[in-house]
């Protein structure tokens, strides 16, 4: 025991528990700052808001922040963005990431898939509608025309006003113009609260009411518009109003969603008690 006690306090025994103190104080340390220095620990940027931007500028932005970057599904293709330009980033625009995050990029695709085109005739306007956008035409105007029956497309037009023959192959954002029978004497339609939504939205909404969209004013709305928000409509929306099938409807637009919502509706019978 004695000896035990002696060779735990002798010069040679501390001597050695220093060293070895040392070199595992030394590695802790170094083990937290290589830790550190790998995870980029404390090291964040924001991600920019790089849509619309072709790839090229987008790719730029990334590197000069430090960010890595990949192409991913760039076969959708989005109307009204350029070809070749970011659609959306993953993580989302003003997301916070560490350096060296490598940032997932969806671009509208430069060369553009061809699609045939859906089996319209005598099918309701709105089933065409819904064919016509998943495989990403778009469509321009809704012609109500005189007919016995409602609401059953005609004919279909595109763009050199020539008409569109069912499972022709057509360029994805393609543009067609759709002639629905209206019955003899012009079919009404009940005209949708638009307020509040999307510009996309509010297309789709108008097309699946067999209406069309007219004039659009834009007021203070960014690159982004068919994310900007229905301010207010032209006719003015109003319970079970019902226009002509066919019909223009003229949207106002902004930016902030919180300038389209809707009023709040105060009873004011309860607002007595």
């Amino acid at each position: 025991m004695k000896q035990w006690l002696r060779f735990l306090i002798s010069r040679s025994f501390v001597k050695t528990a220093l060293v070895a103190g040392a070199i595992l104080m030394v590695s802790v340390l170094g083990s937290l700052w290589w830790l550190s220095s790998t995870t980029m620990h404390g090291h964040t940027v924001e991600i920019p808001n790089l849509k619309m931007l072709q790839f090229e500028e987008a790719a730029a932005q990334l590197d000069e922040l430090g960010l890595g970057y990949e192409v991913i599904d760039s076969t959708h293709y989005a109307p009204g963005v350029p070809e070749g330009s970011i659609i959306e980033s993953f993580p989302k625009e003003y997301a916070t990431v560490k350096l060296g995050r490598k940032i997932l990029l969806s671009t509208n695709p430069r060369r553009l898939p061809k699609y045939p085109l859906p089996n319209y005739k005598d099918q309701l306007v709105s089933y065409v509608s819904s064919k016509f956008k998943t495989k990403g035409f778009i469509i321009n105007r809704i012609i109500a025309v005189p007919d016995l029956s409602h609401d059953l497309v005609l004919r279909v037009v595109d763009e050199n006003d020539s008409i569109a023959d069912e499972q022709k192959l057509y360029e994805t954002g393609s543009r067609f113009t759709i002639y629905v029978s209206a019955g003899l004497d012009g079919a009404l339609v009940y005209l949708p609260d638009l307020v509040g939504m999307t510009f996309s939205e509010a297309e789709e909404k108008l097309r699946f009411s067999s209406l069309n969209v007219g004039a659009v004013i834009y007021q203070a709305v960014t690159k982004d518009t068919l994310g900007a928000f229905v301010l207010k409509s032209s006719p003015a929306y109003k319970e079970d109003l019902e226009v002509k099938a066919g019909s223009a409807v003229d949207l106002w637009l902004v930016s902030d969603s919180k300038l389209s919502s809707k009023p709040e509706i105060i009873d004011t019978l309860d607002a007595e008690f």
